[in-house]
């Protein structure tokens, strides 16, 4: 089987290396590793926000043989830079498209813009993006249980799919309901790697979370990410 190599960019994004083409996700800042020319490079963006986009992601248009960029359609209101570059889509949610060998699903947001199901060489790879169960210490019950069943109901679509790489947001800024989204990913959801990421670089949160909820959830290997350009060697 051939292997695919996760790296850990910063904060939501992530690099994920296959043996034909890198996919890029949510890159708003960090070292990227050195890119292969001969590989077509995929890069997601999942909505507008400063810690998911950059205008810098067009700089890499000539970094690989082929570069294509699968947006948000809010990126498209939000900014003008895609206009400059050669092979751009925007995607709604709760679309598909057949982009070369990969098939883009996306689902709606519980904040801004869409969530990435990318299945590509016999891989199924999905990225949240802001999609997480919102869930504020201080806000109305109300909205807090809006937050809930949106999510839910997004991630209904995915409990078919047999997810091989999942990027799950896990944020300490929500106190005692941090652990809420990922929770119910693992438990309704799974995937073969679970990576936490929205840390905001408080990587403590991960090393506690693998540590309680390892041997808990059979459904997958959850990542212990400890800093910015880590990589992960997986099948």
């Amino acid at each position: 089987m051939d292997k695919v190599t996760v790296t850990y960019i910063k904060h939501s994004g992530f690099l994920v290396e296959t043996k034909e083409s890198y996919l890029l996700f949510d890159y708003w800042e960090g070292k990227l590793p050195e890119l292969q020319y001969d590989k077509e490079l995929y890069v997601f963006s999942s909505h507008a926000h400063h810690d998911h986009y950059t205008k810098d992601i067009f700089k890499l248009e000539n970094k690989c043989k082929k570069v294509v960029y699968v947006l948000s359609s809010d990126i498209k209101r939000a900014s003008s830079f895609w206009k400059k570059a050669e092979n751009v889509l925007f995607m709604k949610p709760h679309e598909e498209k057949v982009i070369d060998a990969c098939t883009v699903s996306t689902l709606k947001s519980t904040d801004e813009g869409v969530a990435f199901l990318v299945k590509t060489e016999g891989k199924t790879i999905y990225h949240a993006g802001d999609l997480h169960w919102w869930d504020w210490p201080g806000e109305p019950e109300e909205d807090n249980k809006m937050m809930e069943r949106q999510y839910k109901e997004e991630l209904e679509s995915l409990k078919k799919e047999s997810i091989d790489y999942a990027f799950v947001v896990l944020d300490p800024r929500q106190e005692e309901s941090e652990t809420l989204g990922i929770d119910y990913f693992i438990k309704n959801v799974g995937a073969r790697f679970i990576f936490p990421m929205h840390c905001w670089e408080q990587y403590d949160i991960i090393e506690r979370y693998k540590r309680n909820n390892d041997r808990k959830f059979l459904t997958g290997q959850i990542m212990d990410i400890t800093g910015q350009e880590q990589q992960f060697i997986l099948e």
